[in-house]
């Protein structure tokens, strides 16, 4: 019987059924066994690594300059490799891997190209200072770019410092391939005007091949009125107040981000961003999407956070400045919201959104599943005794039939029940989260307010048997 000609798709295949069910310890002795295997092993396996896994490469990398040969060897597989993650940050950074970076430069300069040419994916993490590895790093054809930035405590950052960067934003990337880009640069880390202007202008020159863009410093109106128009945004993740001048532009397109999906923003004007949300969507109802449902602004948004500008939680006083009527906004905006994050609760008591929001998100939201949420406990029994007053007036306290799943609500447990809810009150908590669906679980137990939270999951849950 002749031998059966094996095609490359097929060796594929089965190189890659041996690294799911053997190991790459399996596929690495499958490739130096077989000669066939070994290009196509070894590609795959070197398609995804970390940079302190290339140092063995160079094995007296501390005390020798490499050989010709490690050289031939190290480029070869550099030329694999299509995911790198680089961890330079203070306390993680090790010799070998700034020594390797050291060498790696030094080639860039002498062949004035990179050693990793199919690099498609880089996250990078670092100080400011270390960013002058990255243009020996970064290749043209690069799709995904992710850079984090840590905050350097000892000494301020200077702006010259992200040189590199810029270098790399407006020379190296083609921002026709560019899928997703990532800076997390916090305010504290000083990121330069010449910085945020080539984001700016990378973002300018980005296409409808961009799905996720996550900028940790404030963009010009230029560049968001453009993200509004690309038709395949489906993550954005901003830091900066609400573009309101742009909700009445006549230069906006009649629908805008019609495919994100998850909306992130670090912001100290939440109402400007909740009306400027809720003028894009306008007041037409929307109905559930169908299949070939015409687009919507906003109309795929399932998950949606708002915070405070740097993050932060509530350190001594509550930062939280949305209302109960705000929520309402948000509901009747974004009805079909699946995850919804404002902040992590605290025990202040002096925000202005009550049991009221919670019915709101519950009643409008149908789809939603987690809950995260400042809520005012002060007045939680009568606002729930109220809602049950209303059901003697013919408005049903019921789970809502419409709901297509429980609402989680998130980290309870910083809310101070113990100190607003008495034992005998107990009972009118659990029936008012019960009838608008919520539910508590997985709460954990450390003090006597979140061991009344616990109770209250467990009464919610024996409601549901």
């Amino acid at each position: 019987m002749p031998h059966k000609v094996f095609e490359i798709d097929e060796i594929l295949r089965v190189i890659v059924w041996y690294t799911r069910h053997t190991g790459e310890a399996t596929t690495a002795s499958l490739a130096r066994c077989c000669k066939s295997f070994e290009e196509p092993a070894l590609s795959l396996l070197w398609a995804r690594k970390s940079l302190i896994r290339l140092t063995a490469l160079f094995p007296s990398i501390l005390t020798c300059a490499p050989t010709e040969e490690e050289w031939t060897r190290f480029r070869r597989y550099a030329s694999w490799i299509r995911i790198l993650f680089v961890d330079l940050e203070p306390g993680y950074v090790i010799q070998e891997s700034t020594l390797l970076l050291d060498l790696i430069a030094s080639q860039f300069i002498q062949r004035a190209t990179t050693v990793f040419p199919n690099l498609r994916n880089l996250t990078w993490y670092s100080e400011p200072s270390s960013l002058t590895y990255l243009p020996s790093i970064v290749s043209p054809i690069l799709t995904d770019f992710r850079v984090h930035v840590t905050t350097r405590w000892d000494a301020e950052h200077l702006p010259g410092e992200y040189a590199p960067l810029e270098l790399v934003i407006n020379s190296t990337i083609s921002p026709p391939n560019l899928h997703s880009l990532r800076l997390h640069i916090p305010p504290k880390s000083n990121p330069s005007p010449e910085l945020k202007q080539g984001v700016a202008d990378l973002i300018l020159r980005c296409g409808s091949a961009l799905t996720n863009l996550e900028v940790e410093f404030a963009l010009p109106q230029s560049a968001i009125l453009h993200l509004m128009s690309l038709p395949n945004l489906a993550v954005w993740r901003a830091s900066q107040p609400a573009p309101m001048e742009l909700a009445s532009s006549s230069l906006r397109p009649a629908v805008s981000f019609p495919q994100i999906t998850s909306l992130t923003l670090y912001t100290g004007t939440p109402h400007s961003w909740l009306s400027f949300i809720s003028t894009l969507v306008g007041e037409k109802y929307h109905p559930l999407p169908v299949p070939r449902a015409p687009a919507f602004t906003f109309g795929n948004l399932t998950h949606f956070k708002m915070g405070a500008t740097s993050g932060q939680r509530c350190p001594y006083v509550c930062i939280f400045h949305l209302t109960d009527s705000d929520i309402s906004l948000l509901a009747a905006a974004l009805p079909r919201l699946e995850w919804v994050h404002l902040g992590v609760p605290c025990s202040s008591n002096t925000c202005q959104t009550t049991f009221r929001s919670l019915r709101t998100l519950s009643t409008q939201c149908l789809r939603l599943e987690a809950l995260c949420i400042h809520i005012n406990m002060t007045t939680l029994v009568q606002d729930t005794r109220r809602a049950f007053e209303e059901e003697t007036r013919g408005i049903s306290l019921e789970p809502h039939d419409g709901r297509s799943c429980q609402l989680g609500l998130l980290s309870p447990h910083y809310l101070p029940l113990e100190a607003n809810v008495g034992v005998g009150d107990l009972e009118v908590v659990v029936k008012g989260l019960f009838a608008i669906s919520v539910t508590i679980s997985n709460v954990p137990v450390f003090d006597s307010n979140s061991r009344l939270w616990a109770k209250v999951s467990d009464g919610i849950k024996a409601l549901h048997v």
